[in-house]
């Protein structure tokens, strides 16, 4: 019984002056399953870190007193990099077999970083993110948003329980009709993955229209979802992952019908492409 109560879904370190944002997040995470390791300020973190090899992700607020989060970020990875495991005292005398198996197991798994902050000042999170942050999360914080990205970041995606289709689809969203339009790129029934030539906030709501899902389900789709994961590919195109709000159990079994049964789902014309040219290979 002891032994099933230690198992966790992984260790978090949460970094943050505000001691109300450091209980909300211990309370939270610790009720979604995972272990969790709290500090107060950027030296305090780096201890943390020496102290505990197995951490795996450090929730980390943007503006605190001594070092501010992208500081701490940047000394931590720095000093990973440089020493390869958590406890290693960068000896370089040989060691025995059992002294290797040794540090192997305290070597340090993939270390994610994820900002907290107040602002959602896109440029902000741009250089957060550029300075080499995985993601982030904005206060005041929506425990649900936190925890799938948390769950994304430390590998426990509840996406992956539901059929995923990969698309090529022309999409336009309805709060940004001035922009150009945009694709989506995945589908289930939880969660939809677009490429943006713009930025959206993480936590926005926004609706999606496609005119082949309209011609699919004989009937106007419209996909709102909070976007809950957005990252930079180039200068101007951006990854955008949205979960779905509001869709009804016959939503659900609508867009499953399509996504256990297809494939791929490309625009009409596409498919009307590759028709016509398996009928003139066919002919040849």
């Amino acid at each position: 019984m002891a032994e099933e109560e230690k198992k966790t879904k992984g260790k978090i370190l949460v970094v943050d002056d505000s001691e109300d944002i450091r209980m909300l997040l211990n309370l939270k995470l610790k009720k979604a399953g995972y272990e969790v390791v709290l500090a107060n300020d950027g030296m305090q973190a780096l201890e943390k870190v020496d102290e505990n090899p197995d951490l795996q992700l450090i929730i980390l607020d943007v503006m605190m007193p001594v070092m501010n989060g992208v500081q701490v970020m940047k000394y931590l990875l720095d000093k990973i990099d440089k020493k390869g495991v958590g406890n290693g005292d960068g000896e370089s005398e040989e060691k025995s077999g059992k002294e290797e198996d040794e540090e192997q197991k305290n070597e340090r798994p993939p270390l994610k970083i994820c900002f907290c902050t107040a602002k959602t000042d896109p440029k902000q999170i741009n250089l957060a993110i550029q300075a080499g942050a995985h993601d982030y999360i904005t206060k005041p914080i929506d425990e649900s948003i936190l925890l799938q990205k948390i769950d994304r970041l430390m590998g426990q995606d509840n996406a992956q329980m539901f059929a995923i289709m990969p698309c090529d689809l022309e999409i336009t969203i309805r709060e940004h009709l001035k922009e150009k339009p945009s694709k989506m790129t995945e589908l289930s029934e939880v969660h939809a993955k677009i490429e943006t030539g713009f930025f959206i906030p993480d936590g926005s709501e926004i609706t999606v229209d496609s005119t082949k899902l309209n011609e699919l389900f004989k009937v106007e789709v419209n996909l709102k979802g909070a976007v809950i994961f957005s990252e930079k590919l180039g200068p101007d195109l951006y990854s955008i992952e949205l979960t779905f709000q509001g869709l009804t159990e016959d939503d659900r079994t609508e867009i499953r019908s399509v996504t256990t049964t297809k494939r791929e789902l490309k625009d009409l014309d596409e498919e009307e492409e590759g028709e016509g040219e398996g009928e003139e290979a066919s002919e040849g």
